[in-house]
């Protein structure tokens, strides 16, 4: 029988030393087992669509190693107010999520895309674009 996994926040420390904590959105595959459904933002070694072992320290879980990579290049930006909030940073999203990929926009300006490794799509020459608008 399958069960539906369902994500849940988690406090991931990535640092060793548990000073950079954030809480991101995971599924938990067993105990010491999680896959990313974000990307972090203290961390590029991680990314989307990871898998990685953690372990449990009171409420937060140290990082440990990399199980799986995700089949998706991480690309981040910090774009302009006015960039962030165009027509055609939304235009891009949907492409993105069009070809399977991911979109976060954090703090506002803050832009990550994961897209499929094997995908011709030009992502930094699409921002680009955006940026000289």
């Amino acid at each position: 029988m399958n069960t539906i996994q369902e994500m849940i926040p988690m406090q991931l420390c990535f640092d060793g030393m548990g000073r950079e904590i954030e809480i991101l959105d995971v599924t938990q595959i067993d105990v010491d087992t999680v896959r990313m459904e974000e990307n972090p933002i203290f961390t590029d070694r991680v990314s989307f669509g990871d898998i990685i072992k953690v372990r449990e320290d009171k409420d937060t879980y140290h990082y440990i190693e990399t199980l799986k990579k995700s089949k998706l290049a991480r690309y981040t930006w910090l774009l302009t107010k006015e960039a962030s909030e165009s027509q055609a940073l939304m235009e891009l999203k949907n492409q993105v999520m069009r070809m399977n990929g991911n979109f976060q926009q954090v703090f506002g300006g803050l832009v990550i895309i994961n897209v499929p490794v094997d995908s011709e799509f030009n992502v930094e020459e699409a921002i680009n674009n955006i940026v000289e608008r």
